[in-house]
């Protein structure tokens, strides 16, 4: 599992895969930010998730 943390207000995404992690980053921050995240932004963010 991978997350990204947004730097605009510190919400938390996460995806089993690099597809799934940038579609649930890209729906964050359609919906809060109205800003289309380009996908390399969000694997260049993403962490492995600490579980």
């Amino acid at each position: 599992m991978r997350e990204v943390i947004c730097p605009a207000c510190g919400a938390l995404t996460e995806g089993e895969s690099d597809d799934e992690l940038y579609r649930a980053t890209r729906e964050h921050t359609l919906d809060a930010h109205a800003y289309d995240i380009p996908r390399e932004h969000v694997l260049a963010a993403a962490v492995e998730a600490h579980l």
